[in-house]
């Protein structure tokens, strides 16, 4: 039996980099690009009653969400709040 060196490849660059850059500039949240799935993937961070992931197939979609998921811990984590001070 004769090894073979078998080449690397890197699939996908451009997605995976979309992916690294919205990692650096979205703070509170893991965000990658999955090679077989050909979907983005953030996680949140933060301390979260439930873990939240998120997925789409672009970019634009995924920050979307990751917006909808951040308002949406800004304003049960301020419902939270306010029914405590009024107890």
């Amino acid at each position: 039996m004769i090894a073979v060196a078998v080449p690397h490849y890197t699939w996908d660059h451009q997605a995976r980099a979309e992916a690294a850059l919205l990692q650096v500039t979205w703070p509170g949240w893991a965000v990658l690009y999955g090679t077989g799935s050909r979907l983005f993937h953030a996680i949140a961070t933060w301390p979260t009653p439930e873990p939240v992931l998120l997925c789409d197939r672009t970019v634009e979609g995924l920050k979307s969400q990751m917006r909808e998921a951040e308002m949406t811990a800004i304003v049960q984590r301020w419902t939270i709040t306010e029914t405590t001070d009024r107890s």
